[in-house]
């Protein structure tokens, strides 16, 4: 990766506001942003409220986890820098079926909140329309396959940056952070576990390495650790870990991780050929390119694509495929009622 530049995972709200500016940038010309707002003059507005709205339900709540992009104007001074780009990751949900935060109600008071329908009723609309088609025809499926998944739910940097290799090493660091903090944390917590006498959990970890994996299954159905809980600032695990012991035994659980059926894959969801060649790019399937037609313009304004990436060999791509095998491009009924709505986020 680019010496002057670095991922960090981040909670603090001033990092996110310059990340979601970012993205008010990059996804200003997006198909699906593009159709949800064809106003050039509303589209940012509505974009801030809706990604604001979209942070609130998932990192805000401790359901997801952003990381930031810093480029170092000098790499001699890593405190001179500022924040390029950036991506918001949900993780599997605590049934272990998909990724978490697919429940409607959390994004319906979110969006009222930040008052998308104010800005724009038709763009509300329209959100609500493409919501319902993409929980029918992906979501719902994908969850359907019993995989535990992690959703990279929105990804971008400055358009003045990209064309240049960044955009590759953020995405590619930042999964190996996403990994690296569930691994660190099972570690931790077996540790905390060990100490306490020979109770439940003391009990569940005896024994040799694998049973990390198991570990790794059952945090599937926990809340994410906080971002002060776990720090993490690089993705090389020397550089997350201080002692040689800790770095010993994640580089080990990383290791036996590999292969292993219960372990995560990666979904990306996205509406542009040019994101979505990005993400093959960078070791995603394509398992489905869907069009998207608009129940009540009757115009299909895009593709949606669905990628998968599996970091750790699960070899599960094709049961994903074969899951929104029987997907297709079918209208919903219009009206749609506020209660069979079930939002199921977008990533670029």
């Amino acid at each position: 990766m680019n010496r002057n530049v670095r991922i960090e995972l981040s909670t603090s709200q001033e990092d996110w506001k310059v990340v979601r500016e970012c993205y008010v940038q990059s996804f200003h010309r997006y198909p699906l942003y593009k159709y949800m707002i064809p106003d050039d003059n509303k589209r940012n507005a509505f974009l801030r409220a809706y990604l604001d709205a979209n942070y609130d339900v998932t990192v805000g709540s401790g359901e997801g986890i952003l990381l930031v992009m810093r480029i170092c104007e000098n790499e001699n001074n890593n405190s001179n820098s500022r924040i390029g780009g950036g991506v918001v990751f949900v993780p599997p949900s605590r049934d272990g079926h998909g990724w978490a935060i697919t429940d409607d109600e959390p994004y319906w008071e979110a969006y009222e909140k930040h008052g998308l329908a104010k800005i724009s009723a038709e763009g509300f609309e329209r959100v609500k329309r493409y919501e319902a088609w993409e929980n029918n025809n992906i979501c719902r499926k994908l969850s359907g396959s019993r995989i535990p998944m992690w959703n990279g739910l929105f990804c971008a940097m400055l358009p003045e940056h990209t064309s240049r290799g960044l955009g590759s090493s953020l995405y590619k660091e930042a999964i190996k952070i996403m990994a690296e903090y569930w691994l660190k944390k099972s570690i931790q917590q077996k540790k905390e576990t060990q100490d306490t006498g020979n109770g439940f959990f003391s009990r569940l970890f005896s024994g040799n390495g694998s049973n990390y994996l198991h570990y790794f299954t059952l945090l599937n159905h926990r809340k994410l650790p906080t971002a002060q809980a776990v720090s993490i600032k690089s993705a090389e695990p020397e550089r997350c870990t201080k002692s040689p012991q800790n770095k010993s035994t994640l580089h080990k659980s990383m290791k036996e991780m590999m292969g292993n059926p219960t372990a995560p894959v990666v979904i990306a969801i996205s509406h542009s050929e040019k994101a979505a060649h990005f993400h093959e790019a960078n070791g995603f399937h394509p398992i489905t390119r869907l069009p998207y037609f608009d129940p009540v313009e009757e115009t299909p304004p895009f593709y949606t694509h669905v990628l998968v990436l599996d970091p750790f060999r699960t070899g599960k791509v094709n049961i994903c495929k074969e899951a929104l095998a029987t997907s297709k491009p079918a209208k919903i009924p219009n009206p749609i009622p506020a209660n069979q709505f079930l939002n199921c986020k977008a990533v670029s």
